[in-house]
């Protein structure tokens, strides 16, 4: 038996013949907890947030939804982890880590003895996958205490987000609001968003990780990587209103826009059917990970920049769209690739939806059309194509 070892196996025995040895075992584990944390002395075991966080958000909510006993919701959530957060090289780290951190100077005697059984129990633990709750008890406690860490941060961010909004938080918006709920929700005032910048203040890090999924989402958008979000006539107004104005410049240089302004241009129905149909979808459970993980981030960047996040669709050269029809999908992209549009230009795509019985997507395209005219559109309807 290596030193390391033998001195992890006398300490640990003062905890495993205690009398009480569940109870020190427990606030052992409670010891390296503290430990794990940023500053700690096994800070250097933690994960990035960069590859922690992606991974976490893909399946912590819906874990929450399937399990409600907390143990079994940390044993499945580590189990769908595991596989992207952990492999042979992390795990030998771990070991190695643990038993750095024992021989160390300046850790108190009961530090010591929950390093000791953090060592032992590496003894036993494979390398390699599967990765189980059981075996890797130590790892997935330590990762589980990561996550609960990132759950917090977020939870404060979100609670501003929505009182930015007027939505108390945890409460939801119904599937349609009027045009004022709408531009609160679409335009908080400064006086809202001051309580998500004490957010920003407080946890500078916090929005470095937003800033970063932010700008991953609304390549996504530019590149076609999308979900299936928009209607053929919804990707239609965005790009006919927003394209030219927010078109970057031969110096490389963003204009300046009246972002007001420009939202006020977009049809109301359409920023509020696509605001609640990414709601819906970030709370859809039976959608794939993946495309859950994709509407929650994009439900918060609308919230936060909706002119960066309909934009982004505006300039867009493609998009996966919610088809009425065979064939519409290709017909819009057609009309989107123009430069200049006139309202017989889009008189084609209104026959069709008007023949198929989509009365309010044809009233949208009609309001566009109006738009290209340069006649005041006709308040929309509540109709749903």
């Amino acid at each position: 038996m290596d030193e390391v070892s033998a001195e992890a196996a006398v300490l640990a025995e003062d905890v495993m013949c205690s009398p009480d040895r569940l109870e020190r075992m427990s606030e052992g584990m409670v010891l390296l907890r503290e430990m794990f944390q940023l500053g700690g002395p096994l800070a250097f075991l933690r994960w990035s947030w960069d590859e922690f966080v992606p991974v976490v958000e893909r399946h912590i909510h819906r874990v929450s939804e399937e399990v409600e006993d907390m143990e079994e919701r940390r044993e499945l959530l580590f189990a769908r982890c595991a596989p992207e957060l952990l492999g042979p090289e992390r795990v030998e780290r771990f070991d190695q880590g643990f038993r750095r951190a024992l021989m160390a100077p300046g850790r108190t005697l009961e530090e010591r003895r929950a390093l000791a059984m953090a060592v032992l129990e590496m003894h036993g633990v494979p390398r390699h996958p599967p990765y189980t709750y059981g075996r890797h008890h130590t790892m997935a406690w330590l990762m589980m205490a990561q996550v609960s860490e990132w759950a917090e941060r977020r939870a404060r961010l979100n609670d501003a987000v929505a009182r930015a909004h007027g939505v108390r938080p945890g409460g939801q918006k119904g599937p349609w609001m009027s045009p004022g709920v709408l531009r609160r929700a679409l335009e908080p005032s400064e006086e809202q968003m001051a309580s998500v910048q004490a957010v920003a203040d407080a946890d500078p890090e916090l929005m470095e990780l937003m800033e970063k999924y932010e700008t991953a989402l609304l390549l996504s958008i530019l590149d076609g990587r999308t979900p299936e979000v928009l209607h053929g006539e919804e990707w239609l107004w965005l790009t006919v209103v927003l394209r030219e104005p927010l078109r970057v410049g031969p110096d490389g240089q963003a204009p300046w826009v009246d972002v007001e302004a420009l939202l006020d241009r977009l049809d109301e129905e359409v920023k509020q059917a696509v605001l609640s149909r990414v709601d819906a979808a970030s709370r859809d459970r039976s959608s794939p990970p993946e495309a859950q993980q994709w509407f929650e981030w994009a439900y918060k960047v609308l919230l936060m920049r909706p002119l960066a996040f309909f934009g982004a669709f505006a300039k867009a050269r493609a998009a996966p769209l919610r088809e009425r029809f065979e064939g519409e999908a290709v017909l819009v992209e057609e009309l989107q690739r123009r430069e200049r549009w006139r309202a017989e230009d889009l008189e084609p795509y209104r026959l069709n939806l008007a023949a198929r019985g989509a009365h309010g997507a044809e009233q949208r395209v009609r309001r566009l059309q109006a738009l290209l005219r340069g006649e005041a559109p006709v308040p929309g309807s509540r109709m749903r194509g």
